[in-house]
């Protein structure tokens, strides 16, 4: 906030309100919250606010290309993308929209997927605005869609990615896929490619690479104002049994 001007950044308020508004428009569909507006824990907004809130001066796109979220299981992480994919389908007023819901196997992407489409249906707010056919989530008004994909699809050819969610980014084994949605947002005013994932064993792998890119981010040892991240983890293995020490990982513990 100090330094952005001299960088070429600036922070919209308003563009980070719209993001969290959007949020409570949309209703949780399962378990104990079922018919309920989703409202956002403290670090789902922190994570939202910075995202969406930081603009260019040259041009008032977003600063940020490339999201990374690291999180243990079951903090929601699968829903809050579904939300974050319907969003830049619709809310992000792209004209011809395309955003998808990524992952090495078509039936894995449909998760997050279908988490939108059952969002969709709970949400009077929505209902109206989005149809679904299949696996298919358009916007008829601005001719964008939001769909799965997968390394098994039948054509990745001619992607023009606008937005990209990338589930469970650790069960990639290779890099082809994500390097296929990344050259895809070339032709687009300000894309978004927002990995969510939980940590993994495999060292081999593009989540790792990211992984280790944005700690040398955040540790300062390199700069790259288009990348952002957040990673919840224990600081050393030795936290693994200190009950006190779990919320390092599962910021929606007690939630």
């Amino acid at each position: 906030l100090e330094h952005a001007g001299e960088r070429g950044y600036y922070f919209d308020q308003q563009a980070a309100w719209h993001v969290i508004i959007f949020c409570q428009l949309c209703y949780h569909y399962k378990g104990t919250f079922a018919g309920q507006p989703f409202r956002p824990e403290p670090w789902q907004q922190f994570f939202l606010w910075v995202l969406f809130g930081w603009k260019r001066k040259s041009d008032g796109s977003r600063r940020f290309r490339v999201a990374l979220l690291e999180v243990a299981r079951k903090n929601g992480k699968t829903f809050l993308g579904a939300i974050i994919g319907l969003y830049l389908t619709y809310a992000d007023r792209e004209a011809g929209a395309e955003v998808y819901s990524v992952a090495t196997k078509k039936e894995q992407a449909k998760i997050c997927h279908g988490d939108a489409k059952q969002i969709i249906k709970k949400s009077p707010a929505l209902a109206d605005v989005f149809e679904q056919l299949r696996d298919n989530i358009s916007v008829e008004d601005t001719s964008s869609k939001f769909e799965p994909l997968g390394r098994d699809s039948d054509s990745l050819d001619g992607l023009n990615v606008s937005g990209a969610i990338m589930d469970e980014l650790h069960a990639w084994k290779r890099r082809e896929l994500w390097d296929v949605i990344e050259t895809g947002t070339g032709a687009r005013f300000q894309p978004l490619i927002c990995a969510i994932t939980t940590a993994g064993y495999n060292r081999q792998t593009v989540c790792w690479e990211q992984h280790i890119y944005l700690q040398k981010i955040l540790s300062g040892l390199i700069v790259d104002d288009e990348f952002f991240g957040m990673i919840f983890t224990l600081d050393s293995e030795e936290e693994f049994d200190k009950e006190s020490s779990w919320i390092k990982s599962n910021p929606n513990l007690g939630v």
